[in-house]
């Protein structure tokens, strides 16, 4: 398995975790604070790593859309994530998240872009349908209320937010390399998350945080500046719809990782959305092994 593959398989893991550890600690924090802290202890990692990295600097000219991408992805989108599991459990979040491959391809009948084949377009299918199948599950048994409807609003916003910024990321990746465009659109991204926590007014003071509060900022914060670049890395290389199709894993893992943790009880529909989920992966990397054999489909061939 190569490195894009490999780097889109540890970023759909790392958003699970990420998601789970948030719904544990943004109550106390605030979800505007604990978006801000993210971003600036992922900065620590990606400074760096942009200092070090070969390519020529951003040009000036692609400052502005880069940093206004960088708002919409790492601002407005993880806004709405942290406001997303104030109000409805990390796995349904994820899930609906997991939606983003097939919104991306849907944005690709507007950029035109990318290319999927039949095989990985049936994968994303796949996955899609054990988000439906969860939720309509969920619904049937009375288990989704009022508040849990506005969490998964706000993470199907975040969705199309992020297909949106996958599609207009690619060009200006191509042409400055990832760690440099990550610095500039992360660092622009600090800007609304700071002001959003200045007037939330949600979160305890941090004098009060607990000890398992700190730990848990520190590993979203950390693990997201690792997952962020190695996301970019892959957007760089892949199409975005096979890139996004890995985020499939973040439901998987943010399950797994509310019941040890969370105390949460996994659920039949739960358990058949995962099967769906893993299985629309394994379609993917197999897709992928046989490259260019297959013929490829527009991508958003599979938009009716």
């Amino acid at each position: 398995m190569n490195g894009p593959l490999l780097a889109s398989i540890f970023t759909g893991l790392q958003v699970g975790a990420s998601l789970v550890a948030t719904e544990a600690a943004v109550a106390e924090v605030g979800a505007g604070r604990l978006g801000f802290l993210r971003y600036a202890i992922a900065l620590l990692i990606l400074v760096p790593v942009a200092f070090l990295s070969s390519g020529r600097p951003v040009p000036r000219r692609d400052m502005l859309p880069v940093a206004l991408i960088g708002i919409g992805q790492f601002g407005v989108l993880v806004a709405l994530l942290n406001v997303a599991v104030l109000h409805t459990a990390s796995p349904r979040v994820a899930l609906v998240f997991a939606t983003l491959p097939i919104v991306t391809l849907a944005l690709g009948l507007r950029f035109a872009a990318g290319r999927v084949s039949p095989l990985e377009l049936a994968s994303i299918v796949m996955s899609v349908i054990g988000v439906v199948f969860l939720l309509a599950g969920e619904a049937l048994t009375g288990r989704m209320l009022a508040s849990d409807w506005i969490g998964v609003g706000c993470a199907a916003l975040a969705t199309l937010t992020g297909a949106l910024c996958s599609h207009l990321y690619r060009p200006y990746l191509q042409r400055c390399g990832v760690a440099k465009v990550s610095v500039i659109a992360m660092l622009a991204s600090l800007v609304p998350l700071g002001v959003m926590a200045l007037v939330e007014g949600q979160g305890l003071p941090m004098a009060d945080w607990s000890r398992q509060t700190l730990v848990l900022v520190g590993f979203v914060g950390l693990s997201s500046g690792v997952g962020f670049l190695l996301w970019l890395y892959a957007l760089s290389r892949l199409q975005a719809a096979v890139v996004t199709a890995f985020l499939g894993l973040s439901p998987v893992t943010a399950v797994i990782l509310s019941v040890l943790f969370l105390g949460a009880s996994p659920t039949l529909t739960l358990a058949v959305a995962m099967v769906l989920v893993v299985g629309s992966l394994a379609a993917t990397a197999f897709a992928q092994r046989r490259g260019r054999k297959m013929p490829p489909l527009p991508a958003g061939g599979g938009g009716g």
